[in-house]
């Protein structure tokens, strides 16, 4: 679903515009903004203009990048014109708030890092489908248990020369897998045979179900079904690690000047807590990457928003104390992109405590929700959902799907729905408590906090917010310990049984304390991990979103979406096939292989 225009000004919030005068001031104020971007500047200015002489001075920074004049004609050439090389193609990057730890995802998915150093056996598209990257096929045994991947028979590939072979994948998911390497995706191959012994039970990284054949050949045995498990390979997570490296510089192996990687980039420089640069890989198998370097320097968010505004970034993300001013500047909001994250923020009645216990009580819910009316409060921080799976990922099903009437809001629908229960008189609602972490940012704070208001107001429902430290969330979903919950849900791969198998089938891992189940639920998800052909799998999955919409097990509210700034030189970004962009994300690790920069003089 796409949201309609921006408002002038949200229904209860009020605006504070950005203007140019404004974001002046702020540059005056970070006159010496910091070293990354002085840094990024330095760049800049090397690509795009000669080195200076005594005759010719330092000039100060521009906020565009002139593009330097062809150089002459060589005194020896043929009358034929000769081609001339043309200037690198630069991309400056913001969005980095914080060094990366590493750019060690094998080890830590969560390191901060840039993940288009390494290439995995599939890569994801836009649409999160995988696509050949170092594994130019696969194939599966009937069941979906089997894989077999074969790997290009490229002479090199890592970025010192090395060819890239089926033992290193092997290798590296070892490491992930070992209890000293404490990966936290390491659950990500759980479903490979004995991953689960190896990782928590130190089993001989041997008995791992993952053999190269040969150098070209990776064969995979599964433990259950799993006919999604090339999407699992095109995650950041599940990126290779360069052995000898590891072995020669230990955790100092992503550092610049030892960092040795297999993707379409390698690490030119890193000033920790400054910025690092990428540059193009010359043994990556495919040349089509448009673009030939890649700085990224590291900025707190309102300085990256002045780099930005003064030219010195092609794009930046934007932090939700910033979001509405820039959203209502009539300079910045157009440049503004709000990708939708693979998240989705839900509340789940438990269906065992009162006054949940009743199912028309549980699909009130949904209808005394106004969903643009949170889009519109929170600058489009959020996109209103009406099913589980979020925009842009298979499975998604339309607002105008039949089965997802009971979400509409209708608050005159919702009162009827409480005809059947003792609670038309609010006097006879009990005590009901709204559980959320605690730790909420600022715009989640505010959808929490209208959320309770719209209940109280449209259905009489008097609800108190309870923060629930986070030492205690887990042991509350483990143990059912909410009436009503509110839950973001990250989605762990791009794939619909990762939120209905994981959410709610009566072996999920999450919300063990529900206290709900299924059978026909569990047959159907059973089904989805056997089904090969996506159509029939998508309708399988359809049937569950149906018999969780008609028990009322869940309200989905909003998927949270990222707000990035874009120059208008920047001709392309990824975006899927509905048009919607894609940003950087944890799921998605090649959005600069989308990017395509114009002219910056231009514009």
């Amino acid at each position: 679903m796409r949201p309609p225009p921006m408002p002038d000004r949200p229904p209860t919030v009020p605006g504070h515009r950005l203007t140019r005068r404004r974001l002046l001031g702020w540059i005056g104020a970070f006159a010496a903004v910091s070293g990354s971007a002085l840094l990024v500047y330095r760049e800049r200015q090397r690509v795009s203009s000669p080195a200076p002489t005594a005759e010719q001075p330092v000039v100060s920074p521009s906020p565009r990048v002139t593009t330097p004049a062809a150089p002459p004609p060589s005194p020896t050439a043929t009358p034929s014109p000769s081609p001339t090389l043309s200037p690198p193609v630069v991309f400056y990057q913001g969005g980095f708030l914080e060094d990366p730890l590493s750019h060690d995802f094998n080890a830590n998915a969560g390191c901060g890092g840039d993940p288009e150093l390494f290439g995995g056996l599939v890569a994801l598209t836009p649409d999160y489908e995988p696509v050949p990257d170092w594994a130019e096929s696969w194939q599966s045994s009937g069941d979906s248990r089997r894989w077999v991947f074969t790997l290009r028979r490229n002479r090199s590939g890592w970025s010192n020369g090395d060819p890239v072979r089926a033992q290193d994948f092997v290798w590296s998911w070892q490491r992930m897998l070992a209890p000293e390497t404490g990966a936290p995706q390491a659950s990500l191959l759980f479903d490979v045979v004995n991953a689960r012994a190896v990782n928590q039970q130190g089993a001989d990284p041997a008995s791992l179900g993952v053999r190269a054949l040969d150098d070209w050949t990776l064969e995979i045995e599964l433990e259950h079904p799993r006919s999604y498990f090339p999407i699992l390979l095109g995650l950041p997570g599940l990126l290779p690690a360069h052995r000898p490296s590891v072995e020669t510089w230990g955790d100092r192996w992503t550092e610049a000047g030892h960092c040795v990687s297999n993707g379409p980039f390698q690490l030119a420089s890193w000033e920790h807590g400054r910025a690092f640069t990428l540059s193009r890989n010359p043994n990556y198998w495919n040349r089509d990457l448009r673009i030939d370097r890649c700085v990224t320097p590291i900025l707190p968010a309102q300085e990256g928003l002045v780099a930005y505004f003064r030219g010195d970034l092609d794009l930046v993300s934007v932090a939700a104390g910033s979001l509405s001013s820039v959203a209502l500047d009539p300079v910045l909001g157009p440049q503004l992109v709000r990708p939708t994250e693979p998240a989705i923020w839900i509340l789940v009645p438990n269906t065992q405590r009162p006054p949940f216990d009743q199912l028309a009580v549980r699909r009130a819910l949904g209808r005394a929700i106004d969903r643009q009316r949170l889009w519109q409060l929170v600058y489009g921080a959020v996109t209103p959902a009406f099913s589980l799976i979020p925009p842009g990922i298979a499975g998604h099903l339309d607002e105008s799907d039949e089965i997802l009437a009971g979400q509409r809001f209708d608050p005159d629908a919702a009162r009827r729905l409480l005809g059947s229960t003792p609670y038309t008189d609010p006097a006879a609602w009990p005590p009901v408590t709204l559980s959320a972490r605690e730790g909420m940012g600022t715009p989640e704070r505010t959808l929490v906090e209208d959320i309770v208001g719209q209940l109280a107001g449209n259905l009489g429902m008097p609800l108190t917010l309870r923060e629930v430290p986070s030492q205690e969330w887990e042991t509350v979903l483990e143990r059912g310990d909410f009436q009503l919950l509110w839950l973001r849900w990250d989605f762990p791969y791009p794939d619909p049984s990762a939120a209905y198998a994981v959410l709610f089938a009566s072996e999920r891992r999450q919300i063990q304390g529900l206290g709900w189940a299924d059978p026909n639920f569990d047959a159907l998800i059973r089904l989805g991990d056997r089904e090969t052909d996506r159509l029939r799998r998508l309708a399988i999955y359809r049937q569950c979103e149906r018999i969780l919409q008609e028990q009322g097990i869940y309200v989905p509210v909003g998927y949270p979406a990222a707000a990035l700034l874009v120059k208008p030189w920047v001709r392309a970004i990824p975006r899927n096939r509905q048009g919607d962009p894609v940003g950087p994300n944890r799921l998605f690790s090649r959005f600069k292989w989308y990017v395509w920069l114009g002219d910056r003089q231009g514009g």
